[in-house]
């Protein structure tokens, strides 16, 4: 099978620890997650895949579970300002060059996006580029802080041959601001092994990176107007706000109704869906949250600021509110009305198994990869 497919490789910098399964490094990421479970769920499939992750210890070429990961260079590795030219930019070009594939993947804003889209113009591959949030549609977006990579970022949005996005509010974006047509492809997710889709009801559950784009203040804000229901947050610190991360993590503790958990592996993190009730998310802005659908795929419905774009019969799945105040009062509603949390948990569990389930996502991978590198989906080589 994979003979007559093209060899797809992943720019997936941060990657290695989700992909290795390494507990010992604190890296998780919404766009890694996606990236890695894509390239797992293909390399099954017998398609061949690489991946170019930064240097986290692993040797300089090895594989796993069928994905080829070539290293590239340190994280904090070269001398601040130069480090963009070397090692940065000449160790990934370098590793595009190693890897040899006919398409090359990426996701989230930043100056690779541009690179990518350069090295693949120059030696003839084919590019393609996966929003992780709106504001990636964005060729300005303040998510990258300096004005040079911004630049080479939005040059890649305009050369790359392809631009995958999450939902309809997505595709939008991407043609009034880049006038561009993208391609409307549902992130991936499914239950572990013997799990069910049945939401067991124990907590109210928030799961983040602890930033302020999260908001988690407001989290323990909802926790403290529910003194008789049990909360639980996980996440770690951004390494740029660890003070905001040490102000929330003091204030849980000082609240007996939240378990305040720091940062969990992704495989950890998974057992703490399977008991939760309600899953919360305070964030100003998403794309489409890993966490709702594992939330969903538990029949765990959600309550958040974002409308993640996700319908089941035209009607909206979980519940999307403007105010705290009126977030308070939809989890007041689903508190008192065990029965609607669990008819919602329900259509939240459909909606998972219809749109992104890898019976539904993982082919048409396949068939974009094949028709992007070729009409016949072979390789061009």
């Amino acid at each position: 099978m994979s003979d007559s497919f093209p060899h797809v490789c992943i720019l997936a910098p941060y990657a290695f620890p989700l992909l290795a399964g390494d507990d010992a490094i604190q890296v998780i990421g919404g766009a890694e997650l996606q990236m890695v479970i894509v390239a797992k769920l293909l390399a099954a499939r017998g398609r061949r895949i690489s991946m170019v992750c930064l240097d986290f210890g692993q040797q300089d070429k090895l594989e796993i579970e069928g994905i080829t990961v070539i290293r590239a260079y340190e994280p904090d590795e070269g001398v601040p300002v130069l480090r963009f030219v070397w090692p940065r930019l000449t160790s990934m070009w370098a590793c595009m060059k190693r890897a040899d594939a006919d398409v090359y993947y990426q996701q989230t804003a930043g100056m690779l996006t541009g690179v990518m889209a350069e090295f693949c113009r120059r030696h003839r591959r084919k590019s393609v580029f996966a929003s992780a949030s709106n504001p990636d549609l964005f060729p300005n977006t303040p998510r990258i802080q300096f004005a040079r990579d911004r630049w080479i970022y939005a040059y890649g949005l305009r050369h790359v041959d392809r631009i995958f996005v999450q939902n309809d509010e997505q595709a939008r974006l991407c043609r009034t601001n880049l006038g561009r047509e993208p391609i409307l492809v549902p992130n991936c997710y499914e239950l572990p092994a013997g799990q069910t889709a049945e939401a067991k009801g124990n907590y109210i559950l928030w799961v983040s990176t602890i930033r302020r784009l999260k908001r988690p203040e407001q989290f323990l804000d909802i926790a403290r107007a529910f003194p008789n229901q049990q909360f639980r947050m996980i996440g770690g610190p951004d390494n740029s706000e660890r003070d905001l991360y040490a102000r929330i993590k003091e204030r849980a503790d000082a609240m007996e109704n939240v378990e305040f958990l720091g940062f969990v592996t992704f495989a950890r993190i998974e057992e703490h869906f399977d008991e939760a009730k309600l899953f919360v998310n305070t964030s100003e802005s998403e794309g489409v949250p890993n966490a709702f659908l594992q939330a969903w795929a538990r029949g765990v419905p959600t309550v958040s600021f974002i409308d993640a774009g996700a319908k089941l019969g035209g009607v909206s799945i979980g519940f999307q509110v403007n105010t705290l105040k009126e977030m308070i009062g939809v989890i007041a509603d689903l508190e008192s009305d065990p029965l609607k949390r669990g008819l919602e948990g329900r259509r939240c569990a459909e909606y998972v198994e219809k749109v992104h389930s890898s019976e539904r996502v993982i082919p048409l991978y396949e068939q974009l990869f094949a028709e992007l590198a070729g009409s016949d989906g072979a390789p061009r080589r």
